[in-house]
């Protein structure tokens, strides 16, 4: 791609050659002629200066040092011009994708529907009445259910599951070893529940590897629209994510738990059963939610609490231990 046609594409400024091509996005120190190497960050300064790559891409608040020669594209938002140019310009990181077509290996149900397009990969199972729509992807080993849909274009990583009845939107990405529609942890008195609800996952959601989404006992867990999950996060049984919510890892959420549109959880939270976490809320890591929380707030600790709060809390039980006056 042209850097003039680039940077248009980056809301980014050319200082140099506007018409020098660049064919991908690396590293700096790993950069060589062709590439348009990232420095958008401090941190980057020393490898910045001495890159062979043959342009950089810089924040235009803070530009560091590039070599003579080298085309600097100077953008006011930087992450967001850089996540800009690994689209236009680098293949999709999706390792271990199939062959275009079904593999002599895989196992078809013969009432299943494949839409045109479809890849299915080695020792992938489609069971009875699935169906999978226009350019699906299956990777090897993967587990598509009875009765189960796909929507578009969606990916199934290797020894990714869904379970029978469940479905999935367009343009979703499930991980390797990403489970949807395991039975859910529901127990009384006599042992686990049965579960006889499904999933539901809206489009463009991500799951991340090993991520399980339980079934609902009775009617649906739901996925909204946008949602990305990181890897290692656990959904239970009948939870009820809005759209564009972020799960970063290893956070769990019980049963019956709603999270409303555009709530973030930071890594290893946990969220119990049957609370309500307002739309935009922000859930800081290791955080344990026992109850509901009003939309829009920061929250932290365990208990979560409003997180200006607790850190004056904090500052005072510090003070008191040093010996001050609260």
């Amino acid at each position: 791609m042209r850097l003039g046609d680039l940077a248009e594409a980056l809301t980014a400024r050319v200082e140099g050659d506007p018409d020098v091509e660049v064919d991908r996005v690396c590293a700096p120190e790993t950069a060589t002629a062709g590439a348009l190497a990232i420095g958008i960050e401090r941190r980057y300064r020393a490898v910045v200066r001495e890159t062979r790559a043959s342009a950089v891409l810089l924040d235009a608040t803070a530009p560091l040092v590039t070599p003579d020669g080298c085309v600097r594209l100077l953008a006011t938002r930087p992450r967001e011009a850089f996540a800009r140019a690994l689209r236009l310009l680098n293949a999709p990181a999706l390792p271990g994708l199939p062959a275009p077509g079904v593999d002599a290996r895989a196992a078809v149900d013969p009432t299943a529907c494949v839409g045109p397009g479809a890849r299915i990969g080695p020792f992938a199972v489609v069971g009875a009445r699935a169906s999978l729509g226009d350019d699906v992807v299956v990777g090897a080993g993967a587990y598509i259910g009875a009765d189960a849909v796909i929507g578009a274009r969606t990916v199934l990583a290797p020894r990714a599951v869904v379970l029978d009845g469940c479905l999935i939107g367009a343009d979703c990405l499930l991980g390797p070893g990403a489970t949807v529609g395991a039975v859910g942890f529901g127990l009384d008195a006599a042992g686990r529940l049965p579960h006889h609800g499904i999933v539901v996952i809206e489009d463009d959601v991500t799951l991340g590897a090993n991520t399980c989404v339980d079934r609902a006992t009775l009617g649906e867990t739901r996925i909204g629209r946008g949602c990305h999950l990181d890897n290692l996060v656990q959904v239970g049984h009948n939870v009820r994510l809005g759209n564009e919510v972020v799960l970063c890892g290893q956070v769990g959420i019980a049963g019956g738990a709603q999270l409303e549109d555009g709530v973030v959880v930071g890594g290893q939270a946990g969220i119990a059963g049957h609370v309500t976490v307002g739309a935009r809320a922000r859930i800081a890591a290791q955080s344990g939610v026992t109850r509901s929380l009003p939309a829009g707030g920061v929250y932290s600790g365990h208990p979560a609490e409003p997180n200006a709060a607790r850190l004056r809390r904090v500052a005072r039980l510090r003070r008191l231990a040093d010996g001050e006056r609260p």
